[in-house]
């Protein structure tokens, strides 16, 4: 039986038999798609090692990322608007960095 490593909503990494739904990017704390095509470029220079998985987006979201631009637009443009930290409609921990 396979045995996958996810990441827990507090950010512990937990054992299961049954694979993530999202994986995401630790340095960055980004999640996305499993097929990411800008994950999969980031593969050949180290972005494996820094990769997580999560159970789904409720996860990844306790646990503090928010979605990728490239393979989750929707989410990612609902993040960037910004709004009120943790509540139904803004359910991320952080907001966007301010442009300069």
């Amino acid at each position: 039986m396979k045995i996958y490593r996810l990441t827990a909503p507090d950010g512990s990494i937990y054992e299961s038999t049954v694979p993530g739904d999202l994986g995401g990017y630790s340095c960055e704390r980004i999640y996305g798609q499993l097929d990411c095509w800008s994950a999969r470029l980031a593969l050949p220079k180290g972005y494996a090692q820094h990769r997580v998985f999560f159970a789904d987006e409720a996860a990844a979201i306790a646990a503090g990322y928010r979605p990728c631009a490239k393979c989750m637009p929707v989410r990612y443009k609902v993040w960037k608007q910004g709004g009120e930290l943790e509540t139904a409609n803004y359910p991320w921990k952080t907001l966007p960095k301010l442009a300069k």
